[in-house]
């Protein structure tokens, strides 16, 4: 509630905030892209260990980073800090869609039902992957 009533205060005094602005960015791996590409990664093998299944959570990370990018575009970093951005990344999302496929090929390529872990001591681990 008092988010919705700052937000609604700082309106009509900002005529920047809610204007749409695209990010003048490029495909290089910068800290920010990388992050957008282990950040997808990480949030696909959390909702999948928490029971979503792969199309689920591939579809709920992509929307999230759609979500974010449109903060980024509506919000100006300049005035609001992290909470905005530097406008809509098209560039962002392609580390989006990167890290979150990257993480279902592992997933795909590394099936629980192939892998298997043995271990009798600390200094001992064997792995074994089944090959179909």
């Amino acid at each position: 509630m008092v988010l919705l009533f700052t937000i609604s205060i700082g309106l009509p005094n900002d005529p920047e905030l809610g204007k749409w602005r695209w990010a003048e960015d490029t495909l290089q791996p910068t800290d920010d892209k990388q992050v957008h590409a282990v950040g997808s990664f990480g949030l696909y093998y959390l909702f999948t260990s928490k029971g979503m299944t792969r199309s689920d959570a591939i579809n709920t990370v992509i929307w999230l980073g759609l979500f974010k990018e449109g903060i980024d575009a509506l919000v100006p970093w300049e005035k609001y800090g992290r909470l905005g951005g530097d406008g809509f990344s098209k560039n962002d999302l392609v580390y989006d869609v990167t890290g979150v496929g990257v993480a279902y090929l592992i997933d795909k390529l590394i099936d629980n039902k192939n892998l298997s872990v043995e271990y009798n001591s600390l200094n001992n681990i064997k792995f074994t992957y089944k090959i179909k």
